[in-house]
């Protein structure tokens, strides 16, 4: 039996779907799906997701960089004590220094040991003319008296490091617990006899005078005289 369209009343083909005329959908007959381009088009890709960061890598990042915190934490507290520990022992140098002397005026007088005791003055020390007096070497001078001139007297100057040469003196009798000097008031800025009376050793700025006393055999008093003679012309 022929069929016709139901919309228009075009005959339609054996087995058609749609008219052939108009379009319409024949009735009975299952009509394929429409389906949008838009909508079998195969969907983009999502974005692949950013890598994750590994938490052991901060980890190890940060033990590092507290590590290199503490070793310079380190070399700060070291560099600072040791600079303190610098400046303490430059600042005790320098007490030391000036306790034994150090910072005491150099001399700038006359050097000529003979200069500083004529004969006359000696003689009147000693209470017996002198003879004789010369220089030896560069820093001392001989008296001759006595009989004949028989008798010697060293008179030694000590010209620069006086000061210093004293305080040293001095600490070498206590380390070694030698008998200590003996002050002699009055005479230069400080005198003092040498244990067992070997010397008088008398300062007056920078310079150090040492008056022979053991193989000479003059009396400390003769001695004493003489330093201060002496100190009166430094």
């Amino acid at each position: 039996m022929a069929a016709f369209c139901s919309n228009c009343g075009s005959p339609l083909a054996a087995g058609a779907r749609f008219c052939d005329k108009c379009g319409a959908a024949v009735a009975g007959q299952p009509a394929a799906a429409s389906v949008p381009a838009a909508a079998v088009a195969s969907p983009a890709p999502a974005p692949a997701p950013a890598p994750a960061a590994s938490q052991g890598s901060n980890t190890a990042v940060k033990v590092i960089i507290g590590i290199l915190g503490v070793f310079a934490l380190l070399a700060l507290l070291v560099a600072g004590s040791c600079f303190y520990i610098g400046y303490r022992v430059k600042q005790r140098a320098k007490e030391f220094s000036n306790a034994m002397g150090g910072n005491v005026a150099p001399y700038t007088g006359s050097r000529i040991p003979c200069e500083m005791l004529s004969a006359k003055e000696a003689s009147s020390a000693l209470g017996q003319p002198v003879t004789s007096f010369a220089q030896v070497g560069l820093n001392t001078c001989q008296y001759k008296f006595g009989a004949g001139g028989n008798r010697s007297l060293d008179i030694q100057f000590t010209w620069r490091g006086g000061a210093i040469a004293m305080g040293v003196a001095h600490g070498v009798t206590q380390i070694s617990g030698v008998a200590t000097f003996t002050p002699v008031p009055g005479v230069g800025d400080e005198a003092y006899i040498a244990p067992d009376g070997t010397a008088l050793m008398m300062r007056k700025g920078d310079v150090l005078v040492n008056i022979d006393l053991q193989n000479s055999g003059v009396s400390v008093d003769a001695a004493e005289a003489m330093a201060k003679k002496i100190a009166s012309h430094l």
